[in-house]
Order: C-alpha cells, then structure tokens, then sequence
C-alpha cells in the first residue's frame, strides 16, 4: 500500500516557526554545534530571531520551501534556495563588490564564538569565491528533514524544485554538502569539488566537521 503523498511548495511567513524547528533538529549533530558553541542548544530569545530571519528572507524574496505530508498537513522537511545573479539584468557576470557584499558574515548569535562563527563563514564565504566566482548560479543553502521523516523522499523532493529552476535558466547549482547529504546530491548530479572542514578541536570543542562541496553542471 503506498504510503503518504508528500508536497513540495513556498513557505508562507506564518510557517517560519514549523521551518526553523525542523531545521534546529535536523542540525542537531554538527552545525548547531557552531552556531551555538557555547551549548550546543539556543536560548528562546534566539530562536525568535531566527524566526524573524526567516520571514524577513521571504519578504526578500528568498526562495524557503516545505514538504508537507498531505494526509496531515504536517510540515516534515525544508529547504532555501536563491538565484546569485547580477545586479545589472544585461551582465552576464556579476561585479566582486556584489560578491563580497552577498558573502558578508551575519551577525552572530548569542550562544555563538566569536571566532569560530567567523571561521565558519570565512570557509564557506572562501570556497564560494574560489569555485563560483563571479558567475551566476543557483545555490542550496539550506536542505532539512525532520529526523522522524528521514528517507520518505522528502529531501529529493525539494532537491529536484530547485535543479529544475536552474535547468530552466542554464545554470550551474552549488552546494556544501554534510557527509550525511553528500549521496543524495550525487543522485542528483552533483560532483564533488573539494572537501573543505573546520576544526572545533582548536577552540576547546568536541570535533573536526566535514563537507564536500559540490557543482551540479547547467544543463543546455
């Protein structure tokens, strides 16, 4: 007997609660443990505000997406996709000031160190300039489940959303993907182009965090 149907469409600004849930228990086993070093879990304070982060990227146009399991209505898995592209619509490439301002480091959270938010960032911020440049691409920021729904198709659902938006405008797709993730996105295309990590050790933390970055090619 088949199981529920599951449906990918855009977050609404009154789910960003249900979005940034999913996402705190889906980063429960490495990036919460950068984001919020000190503990390891987020004061209420902070979870309101990225709550508002979300609906503030909505209101921007940021591309949140859920997955619903339509025999409930129940929101199990997200993802945030966006287009880089030039600020000029005639460019073909963007300018390195819109690079850099796209690639500024956000403010930090409470419960954040300083310098490992910062190493964070000026990884991630370092391999998009070194692998993307100045091109235009779509880029995954963002792709969670719920640990309750894994392996329902959920993931793939809204990994496919966002290929085919590329696909339709020629592009290349980008991604940091977890060592969990790394399969899925090969399924989808995506290759690997190097594998980047950050070190907690050297700021008193429990681990090394590993990701592979990794190109999906636009396709003609």
């Amino acid at each position: 007997m088949p199981g529920p149907k599951l449906a990918a469409s855009l977050l609404t600004p009154n789910e960003a609660e249900q979005y940034m849930r999913i996402r705190h228990a889906a980063f429960a086993h490495d990036v919460n443990k950068i984001f919020y070093f000190h503990q390891h879990e987020p004061s209420q304070a902070t979870l309101e505000s990225v709550t508002q982060s979300i609906r503030d990227g909505i209101a921007k146009g940021i591309l949140y997406l859920k997955c619903v399991d339509t025999s409930n209505g129940e929101i199990i898995a997200g993802a945030r996709w966006r287009y880089i592209r030039p600020h000029d619509p005639n460019a073909t490439s963007r300018t390195w000031d819109e690079v850099n301002a796209e690639l500024a480091i956000p403010e930090m959270y409470t419960e954040s160190h300083p310098d490992v938010w910062r190493a964070f960032y000026e990884l991630f911020n370092q391999s998009k300039r070194k692998h993307m440049g100045t091109r235009p691409y779509w880029v995954l920021d963002t792709l969670v489940t719920h640990p309750d729904h894994h392996r329902r198709g959920a993931g793939g659902l809204l990994l496919r959303w966002g290929c085919d938006k590329a696909d339709e405008a020629g592009m290349e797709t980008y991604l940091e993907a977890s060592e969990m993730g790394e399969p899925l996105y090969k399924k989808y295309g995506f290759e690997p182009v190097e594998s980047i990590a950050l070190d907690l050790r050297n700021w008193g933390g429990p681990e090394e965090i590993r990701w592979t970055l990794m190109i999906r090619p636009a396709k003609a």
